[in-house]
């Protein structure tokens, strides 16, 4: 019988508390370095560098974490990287310096990156097939609320003060504190296979090209946001209500938007959300000083659609997977998102200091415009999926590929193909080469509506 879900939340709580820790002082630390490196002096192009190394550093550890934690234990991995992360962020404090906050940020960028596996591995040991769906409910609940607690910490104290570092240390290490004392059974072994970008493009170039999107904008918004806020005068109160609404307003409406894919062609959801998120980003500089009056509002409604485009992206790539390479697949599509994430506030920052904090909202523009124009030209030539072929949307963390063990779309299996008959099991994903015209441009979304050389029998699709 299915746990309640009183019951599992009480189950999972020591977990839950860690994911909550970690993701409120991963949170404050960000907006708290932005800002200080702003105070501090720093030009727009160093506080890009310092936030885009930590994208660097959590690239690295989605690569680096799977191999540490088999090899030392999930305990041993997680008591190492909170007390290294809870010590780098103290050392912020202490060397004030461009050059070496970057290296303190990617360096935290890798410790929290192993730290979301181990949680992530924990809770994926403690669902079973009746409550994974609400496990990652939960778990999707309790870090975008961390997330967003983390912006209102600021308020506690002047960021020009050591206390906003202690603050963000003690709970990186109170994070440590319920799994260290845990008397559950470590998890089994994690896996680290990852699917090449070749073979992702290849399944579906418009979710590869909406994920790097998705990344640009999510390193933007966090990395930059709270100094875009500033430059406009906002206080760091303001600021700090600014980035919580920006996080709400993703996480109110990210479910909802999901599940209006589960019943509307994905792709078209998609376009909806960026040409939305395009106009929003143009609005400011129509009417600028409403925008400014009311920039906390504004904050709230860009989060709406800056924050369901990566899991939007993830959903339409796992149309065309079988369920066995949802998550080989998302360790390919995280490396992407933070790849992308970290030219974000290096995007971010230049287009502050050479044009003025309106050309933030501009780049969020020109951003959504470029991705949905070429979702638009993927809905004129790639293959049609029809909704009883979508699979379910699983609102995920973009933390590690173990979120996705949590999901039952993992479990999930299509029944038919596009033209209604039934699906071949022999025909695997990593044959999509088999698929290619002679020129080697076509993709499996355009199957059945490339042009194919007449002379060339071998290039021709078999009738089905």
């Amino acid at each position: 019988m299915p746990r309640s879900p009183v019951a599992l939340i009480i189950a999972l709580s020591a977990t839950l508390f860690a994911a909550f820790a970690l993701n409120s002082g991963s949170s404050l630390q960000s907006s708290l370095l932005a800002l200080r490196a702003s105070a501090e002096g720093f030009s727009p192009v160093y506080t890009g560098i310092i936030m885009a190394s930590y994208y660097i550093g959590f690239v690295a550890g989605i690569v680096w974490g799977a191999s540490l934690v088999n090899r030392v234990g999930h305990i041993r991995t997680f008591a190492a990287l909170a007390s290294a992360g809870s010590a780098i962020t103290l050392l912020h404090a202490v060397y004030v310096d461009p050059l070496t906050w970057s290296l303190f940020r990617a360096m935290t960028g890798l410790c929290l990156s192993g730290l979301y596996l181990v949680v992530e591995s924990w809770l994926n040991a403690q669902s079973d097939n009746t409550s994974r769906g609400s496990t990652i409910a939960i778990y999707m609940t309790v870090s975008l609320g961390g997330l967003a607690i983390g912006q209102l910490l600021l308020n506690m104290s002047p960021i020009s003060s050591f206390e906003l570092f202690t603050v963000a240390s003690v709970l990186l290490s109170l994070s440590l504190v319920p799994l260290a004392l845990t008397r559950q059974p470590p998890p089994s072994a994690v896996s680290g296979e990852r699917m090449t970008f070749r073979r992702l493009y290849k399944i579906s170039p418009l979710g590869f090209v909406a994920a790097s999107g998705a990344g640009v904008l999510s390193g933007a918004i966090y990395g930059v946001g709270p100094v875009f806020a500033a430059e406009l005068g906002l206080s760091t109160q303001n600021v700090a209500y600014f980035m919580f609404f920006v996080i709400l307003g993703g996480m109110v409406m990210q479910f909802p938007i999901g599940k209006l894919s589960d019943i509307v062609p994905r792709q078209y959801v998609m376009i909806v959300v960026l040409l939305g998120l395009a106009v929003c980003g143009l609005i400011p500089l129509v009417i600028p000083d409403v925008i400014k009056d009311n920039l906390t509002l504004w904050g709230g409604i860009t989060g709406v659609f800056i924050m369901p485009i990566y899991g939007l992206a993830v959903a339409y790539v796992n149309d065309y997977l079988e369920p066995e390479d949802i998550v080989p697949a998302s360790g390919g599509l995280l490396i992407i998102y933070g790849g992308s994430a970290a030219a974000g506030p290096l995007l971010g920052s230049s287009a502050i200091g050479y044009f003025g904090p309106w050309a933030l909202p501009f780049l969020f523009s020109v951003i959504g415009i470029l991705v949905a124009g070429f979702a638009i030209y993927r809905a004129g030539f790639g293959r049609r999926i029809s909704l009883e072929e979508q699979g379910q949307f699983v609102a995920v963390p973009r933390t590690t590929p173990m979120a996705f063990e949590l999901s039952s779309i993992t479990d999930e299996v299509p029944d038919e193909s596009a033209d209604g008959s039934t699906k071949d099991s022999s025909q695997e994903t990593d044959e999509v080469s088999d698929l290619l015209t002679p020129d080697g441009t076509a993709h499996p979304d355009d199957y059945g509506h490339v042009a194919v050389d007449e002379d060339d029998e071998s290039a021709k699709p078999e009738a089905k």
